[in-house]
């Protein structure tokens, strides 16, 4: 009897599941643990990029390029700033460039349309190259002032003689930066209101005379000077019969 109840507990265990355990697994079955992943999470929708619009491709994001300069003004700007610079008057360059002073000034104004053989001319003149008037990045040279020899002279004797008007030109034969002159009771072009590029120094030698510069009038007498900007409105006036006056002035 015992054998036989082991032989039957052994044959119980290895009896087939009931239905109802059956229906309880298949119930288990079909509902997912926690923890296992969704096989379906993180993928995306194959059509989404996930990197939005591509950018427009017109679009650099550099904005639209700079205006650029034109040629003529460039031309002109250099050409004022390097003879300006190089202390050249307007005078001096055409000489050296075969060409009249008006026309020079035209290129300073832009007026003016000059061959590549004036242009070379003018550049030369200049010190510079046709390239760098136009606006090239190589350095400008400045062009010296033209070398001219030292001229030794005495006031002339008519600057000291009673009752003789007059105005010497003192300046050395080929200087082109500074201008000298002597004044002898002639006040010359300088009577009445005027301006001009540079600047000016007046020294009284001798006797008297106004001056008027931006608006401001001063009585000069002997040994009295007067330095300004002749870019101001000046002119001198009331000069006596013995004035003697040394004027310098700086060229265009």
């Amino acid at each position: 009897m015992t054998s036989s109840r082991a032989t039957g507990a052994e044959n119980s265990s290895a009896d087939p599941p009931t239905s109802q355990q059956n229906s309880r697994r298949a119930t288990d079955s079909s509902v997912q643990p926690d923890d296992e992943p969704d096989s379906r999470a993180g993928k995306t929708d194959p059509t989404d990029t996930g990197r939005g619009a591509p950018p427009d491709s017109t679009d650099s994001g550099r904005g639209a390029p700079p205006e650029r300069a034109d040629t003529g003004d460039v031309l002109a700007a250099s050409v004022a700033r390097v003879r300006r610079a190089a202390g050249l008057t307007l005078s001096a360059v055409a000489t050296r460039a075969g060409v009249s002073p008006a026309y020079v000034s035209q290129m300073e104004s832009g007026a003016a349309n000059p061959t590549v053989r004036t242009l070379a001319q003018i550049a030369d003149a200049l010190g510079a190259t046709p390239a760098e008037l136009l606006g090239g990045t190589g350095p400008v040279t400045l062009a010296a002032a033209p070398a001219f020899l030292p001229r030794f002279a005495p006031a002339p004797l008519l600057a000291q003689a009673d009752g003789h008007h007059g105005i010497w030109d003192l300046t050395a034969p080929g200087a082109s930066r500074i201008g000298a002159r002597l004044l002898h009771a002639d006040l010359g072009d300088h009577d009445h209101p005027t301006a001009h590029p540079g600047e000016e120094f007046a020294l009284v030698l001798a006797g008297s005379c106004r001056v008027s510069v931006g608006g401001a009038v001063r009585l000069l007498r002997r040994a009295d000077s007067c330095h300004f900007a002749a870019t101001d409105e000046h002119h001198f006036t009331d000069p006596s019969d013995d004035l003697l006056m040394l004027v310098v002035l700086t060229e265009e």
